[in-house]
């Protein structure tokens, strides 16, 4: 049993919960743009300015070809104001984790009632799936659970433990099947559940959830109406992905159930190149992301902020507004900005205002 941050098995009839700055301050919509004076792309996703002097966006960035720039340091960063670049003697920063702000919670459910169990591609499977746990881990908060034909999904790792990916993947190493009748739907329903509370308990500005699946075959419990499933597809907003290997999959029944993605093979030994596909669709959008927040020298008016990232082969720019009106000393950039984004009706108001 493992404890800490590791779920505690469930029913299938019960709730899934298992798994379980701005301030008056008004600012400018950012003027999200491409490079200038380079070729990489900075995309603001949101920005905020805040007392005593904090300012802070999360931002994107991407090579000229939309490839992710992952592993920027603060030192890779500069900002400038009105035009001059403000230095690290005018005005202390750091890079936040974006986590913080951007709380993408994936549930990796993996059949183990089919074939594969019992097969010397095994240790195989379950270091990919290690390996899976620990490339997403580091953007996402991941929790991992196993099925067979039982009511019960059986949970190996809570939310955010990606510490104890060894030992999960040692546990799922001598783990075997309560029973062989695959219970495909139940899992996923079951699985549907814990995101959605887990959703719905998140204090986070923006979150979002994913469901990835791992079979073998396909749906035979039955335990779990076909109508039943499609309801609650129906009424969640988590992205599932499928990947199935192996000669017993049922291809149709796990095309429409990946709605946002499958990988499907009848090869049993290609569940490597299923969770790198998957893993690298799900980190395409967050490895390269940041949080930069500085701290200001401004004390009143609007200002125009220009926050470039350069690295050893080339550098882009972005532009926002701020005003520093009641701004004072005391700023300290490691302060948690509210990165809420921005309403429809302030969008608009913030376009009038730049036109």
């Amino acid at each position: 049993m493992l404890t800490g941050r590791t779920m505690t098995p469930r029913p299938l009839h019960v709730s899934a919960a298992w798994f379980k700055l701005t301030s008056a301050l008004t600012l400018a919509v950012a003027v999200g743009g491409c490079a200038s004076g380079g070729s990489l792309e900075l995309t603001k996703i949101v920005a905020t300015a805040d007392q005593p002097a904090n300012v802070a966006v999360y931002l994107d960035v991407k090579d000229k070809l939309g490839r992710p720039i992952p592993g920027l340091l603060e030192k890779n960063f500069r900002v400038y104001e009105n035009g001059k670049l403000v230095t690290t003697m005018k005005a202390k920063r750091a890079l936040l984790e974006p986590k913080l702000f951007d709380q993408r919670y994936v549930l990796l459910l993996v059949d183990m009632s089919g074939p594969i169990v019992d097969s010397e591609d095994m240790p195989d499977l379950t270091t990919s799936i290690g390996a899976f746990v620990d490339h997403v881990g580091a953007t996402h908060d991941i929790a991992v659970g196993t099925f067979d034909g039982n009511d019960e999904v059986v949970p190996f790792l809570g939310y955010g433990g990606t510490a104890e990916t060894k030992k999960v993947v040692e546990t799922l190493r001598k783990f075997r099947p309560r029973s062989r009748n695959t219970n495909l739907n139940g899992a996923v329903y079951q699985g549907l559940h814990s995101l959605r509370d887990r959703l719905k308990d998140s204090p986070a500005a923006q979150k979002s959830a994913i469901l990835v699946v791992f079979t073998d075959r396909g749906e035979l419990a039955h335990s779990v109406s076909p109508e039943t499933l499609k309801q609650g597809l129906k009424e969640t907003p988590a992205q599932i992905y499928v990947i199935g290997v192996g000669e017993k999959i049922h291809r149709e029944e796990l095309t429409a159930l990946g709605r946002s993605g499958t990988f499907l093979s009848n090869n049993p030994q290609a569940f490597k190149k299923g969770f790198d596909d998957i893993a690298a669709k799900l980190t395409a959008t967050t490895d390269g992301r940041y949080v930069f927040s500085y701290c200001s020298p401004k004390r009143k008016g609007n200002h125009k902020v220009e926050v470039e990232a350069v690295t050893s082969k080339d550098r882009g720019r972005l532009m926002f507004k701020f005003n520093a009106d009641g701004f004072t000393a005391g700023c300290t950039p490691t302060k948690k900005p509210d990165l809420t984004p921005p309403s429809k009706k302030d969008k608009e108001e913030a376009e009038e205002e730049e036109s």
